[in-house]
């Protein structure tokens, strides 16, 4: 397989980019591996220089310095446009952090996964948390060093050229979303100012398509100040991977660890570790963020709370979907009728439980009250 070209974008970051370039000197690169360098169009004069003065002994050095103003989408799609010129590409953002195997890692990935149909792309970071509740998420252990979940994330990404080009002719043919597809609500009436990671994901949801992640890291994230940032975040940091072992992975089709766009675990995988739902037509709402009324199963697995329902699970197993499968007692999930759920009246309740359940701690009444009304006043739970 010929080696994937690392395309690096940047634009006005100095320190940002001296991160990351000092990372990559650390890494293990395979020889024959070719570097781009994309500078928006009137990049930071430091920013310039340090990109002139790397030094990349790996193969050939490219640096394109675009001559207008291209954006965040714009610059995006440029960057993903280079596949027609190189085939597979390693793509990293100015405020990222490479592992030393981040290389090896997408050389394996590509070896077992380029060719699968389902796949829309990789990611070289381990999504941490759901992003919809801003909470912990942990994909459920099959025994694979990597997971898929249907959300296009941003912090390091592999894409071969077919791969791309799927995703670039359904752009040019993409219409506005559909008024019956189960989108979250925050897409639906997102303002596309300037992020492509609503339409991405608009795209993966039409075509049934999936990122593959790794379980540990192997780029992070420093939430630099940006388009996205008014101040330097660390939320984004998590683990990253300082060992050299190639994990093993196993194909997609056997895959238990499959997740929808929801961070939901599909309902077919669910079945494959239980069968005391396989008469049931249901999809999963776990997280409870869920629009019910587009729901088209005629059962649903839900947080919230019914008038009646089937049967009930509690939340104690770690991760959440435990539950369903071994049938542990209690009150926090529910096998209903979609339409017998009406308004979600007990959404406070719901967020106490599982402020206790990801972060286990005892909270105090008062500790209760703050922590609720924070989250709501920073329209972190939706």
């Amino acid at each position: 397989m010929k080696s994937p070209t690392i395309v690096i974008n940047a634009y006005n970051r100095p320190r940002s980019i001296h991160r990351l370039l000092s990372s990559l000197k650390l890494a293990d690169i395979a020889q024959g591996t070719n570097l781009v360098f994309s500078l928006e169009f009137d990049s930071h004069p430091e920013v310039l220089s340090q990109v002139n003065e790397f030094s990349w002994d790996y193969g050939k050095k490219e640096i394109i310095q675009q001559e207008h103003k291209l954006g965040l989408i714009g610059h995006f799609l440029f960057c993903g446009g280079l596949t027609k010129r190189f085939g597979t590409i390693v793509y990293l953002e100015d405020d990222l952090f490479v592992g030393k195997s981040f290389y090896k890692y997408s050389l394996h990935v590509l070896k077992h996964y380029g060719e699968e149909g389902n796949l829309a792309g990789f990611s070289l970071n381990a999504l941490w948390f759901n992003g919809y509740l801003h909470m912990p998420f942990h994909a459920i252990d099959d025994g694979n060093a990597c997971f898929f979940l249907q959300v296009p994330w941003f912090q390091g990404q592999i894409y071969t050229l077919k791969q791309w080009s799927h995703f670039e002719d359904w752009y040019t043919h993409k219409v506005g979303i559909k008024a019956d597809l189960l989108i979250h609500e925050l897409f639906r009436n997102y303002k596309l100012r300037d992020d492509w990671f609503p339409i991405k994901t608009q795209y993966l949801i039409e075509t049934n398509k999936y990122y593959c992640f790794p379980r540990v890291a192997h780029c992070v994230n420093f939430g630099d100040v940006g388009v996205h940032f008014r101040k330097t975040t660390n939320f984004f940091q998590t683990e990253l991977s300082v060992g050299e072992v190639i994990p093993d992975l196993i194909p997609f089709d056997e895959s238990l660890a499959v997740y929808d766009s929801f961070y939901e675990l599909l309902p077919k995988k669910l079945n494959l570790r239980t069968s005391h739902l396989k008469t049931y037509d249901f999809e999963l709402d776990l997280n409870g963020t869920k629009d019910l009324s587009r729901i088209k199963s005629e059962y649903v697995i839900t947080s919230v709370k019914p008038e009646q329902y089937e049967l009930s699970y509690g939340l104690e197993m770690r991760p959440q979907e435990l539950n369903i499968i071994y049938q542990i007692e209690g009150d926090h999930f529910y096998l209903a009728k979609t339409d017998q759920l009406k308004k979600d009246r007990n959404k406070q309740k719901r967020l106490r439980d599982k402020l206790s359940y990801h972060y286990r701690f005892k909270l105090s009444k008062v500790q209760q009250l703050r922590l609720v009304l924070f989250r709501m006043f920073k329209s972190w739970y939706r």
